[in-house]
C-alpha cells in the first residue's frame, strides 16, 4: 500500500507552509505546548480555565507581546493547562527587514519574525515561572517547536476565533463526554485504530463517489486494522463506504444521537461485528453542529494509534485540531498539496 510512516514528511508539524515569509506580515494562529504536556498553567473547571500562578504569568507575557514587538497586534487567545492558543497579526509595513525590537524583559534585541516573537515569549514565560520557584527541576518548560496556521480570509479567522473561545469547553468534553450509547461490536475498541479525517472541500471540489475513496485507501501507508472517525465530510463518507465494502472494521463516532434504524448496508456491518457506532448524545440530538463535529474528530484522534488525513484545509478546523493534538502520533497526509 505504499511507503511507511516517515516522520520527516508525515508528522503534523508539516502543516507549516514551506517557503513562506514569516517576517513579512500576516495573521497567524499559534499553538505553543508545554514539555510533556504538563498541566502547569491551571485547570479547566466547568468549561472555564482556572489559571495557576504560572498560567497568570503566561497570560501577562502574552498580553505584553505588543509592547516588545510593536508590529504585532493580539487577537483572540487563551491559556490552557498545557498549551497556549493565540492569533497574532503582524503588520507587514512595520515588519521591515532589519527591524529590531528592544525588549529587556524578553531578552536581547531581536528581529521581528514570527519565530523570534514566539521564542521571546517562551523565554519570558520560562523566566517568570522559574522566578516563582516553579518547575525548577525541569530541564525545559516548553516543547522545542510550535505550531502555526496562516489565516487567509475572514471566514477562517472567525472559525479559529470560535475554536479558541470554545477550547476550555472542548477540553471538558473530551475528558467527560465519554460515549454512553453503543451499537455493534465493542471489541473493535481493542484494535489498533487509524483515524481518517478530511476537511470539507469547497464548492466545486467535492470528490465523487466510491472510486476516489478506494484510491485513497490504496494510498494509505498500510492496510488499517480498524478505521475510526466521524465520517462527516464527503471524502470521509466515501472512505466509510469503502471500508464497509472492503471488510475493514470501522468505529463510527456519531455527532448526533443513535438512530433507531440504520441503512441496510450499515446494519449488515453491525450484525457482522465489523462496525461499532458510538455517541455521547441521546436520540433527541439530530442534525449537524460544528461543535459536535469538532468533538467527533477530537475524540477520534484521542483514541487513534495513528491518523491519515485525506484533505487538509490549511486554515480550517481540522488544522486547528491537529495543532492541538495532545499525543504525538504518526500522521500521514494523502493530499501533499495542502500541507
Amino acid at each position: 500500500m505504499g511507503s511507511g510512516y516517515d516522520p520527516a514528511i508525515h508528522h503534523r508539524r508539516s502543516i507549516r507552509l514551506r517557503g513562506h515569509d514569516y517576517a513579512g506580515g500576516g495573521v497567524y494562529f499559534l499553538t505553543v505546548c508545554l514539555a510533556d504536556r504538563r498541566p502547569l498553567f491551571g485547570t479547566v473547571v466547568n468549561g472555564r480555565m482556572a489559571l495557576h500562578d504560572a498560567g497568570r504569568a503566561a497570560a501577562a507575557c502574552w498580553q505584553a507581546i505588543p509592547e516588545h514587538f510593536p508590529q504585532v497586534t493580539l487577537d483572540e487567545w487563551v491559556i490552557m493547562p498545557d498549551h497556549v492558543h493565540g492569533i497574532l497579526r503582524i503588520d507587514r509595513r512595520r515588519s521591515r527587514r532589519g527591524m529590531v525590537c528592544h525588549a529587556p524583559a524578553f531578552g536581547r534585541p531581536m528581529a521581528g519574525s514570527l519565530g523570534t516573537i514566539i521564542g521571546a515569549y517562551k523565554a519570558a514565560v520560562t523566566h517568570a515561572v522559574r522566578g516563582l520557584g516553579l518547575a525548577c527541576q525541569t530541564p525545559a518548560i516548553w516543547q522545542r517547536n510550535y505550531y502555526d496556521i496562516i489565516v487567509r480570509d475572514p471566514r477562517a479567522l472567525e472559525n479559529i476565533r470560535q475554536y479558541i473561545r470554545n477550547n476550555p469547553a472542548h477540553w471538558d468534553t473530551l475528558r467527560y463526554g465519554e460515549p454512553r450509547f453503543f451499537a455493534g461490536n465493542r471489541e473493535l475498541l481493542d484494535l489498533p485504530m487509524t483515524a481518517f479525517l478530511a476537511s470539507r472541500r469547497r464548492t466545486g471540489m467535492a470528490c465523487h463517489a466510491l472510486p476516489r475513496a478506494c484510491h485513497a485507501l490504496a494510498r494509505w501507508p498500510e492496510r488499517p486494522a480498524c478505521v475510526i472517525g466521524g465520517f462527516l465530510s464527503d471524502m470521509e463518507r466515501d472512505v466509510f463506504n469503502a471500508c464497509l465494502s472492503d471488510g475493514i472494521p470501522v468505529v463510527w463516532i456519531l455527532a448526533r444521537g443513535l438512530a433507531r434504524t440504520m441503512p441496510r448496508r450499515v446494519q449488515r456491518a453491525l450484525d457482522a461485528g465489523r462496525l461499532l457506532a458510538l455517541t455521547p448524545f441521546d436520540e433527541s440530538i439530530e442534525g449537524f453542529s460544528a461543535a459536535r463535529a469538532a468533538w467527533c474528530n477530537q475524540y477520534a484522534l484521542h483514541l487513534a494509534h495513528n491518523a491519515v488525513i485525506g484533505h487538509l484545509a490549511p486554515d480550517g478546523m481540522l488544522a486547528c485540531l491537529l495543532a492541538d493534538l495532545r499525543r504525538d502520533i504518526p500522521v500521514h497526509y494523502l493530499d501533499q498539496g495542502n500541507m
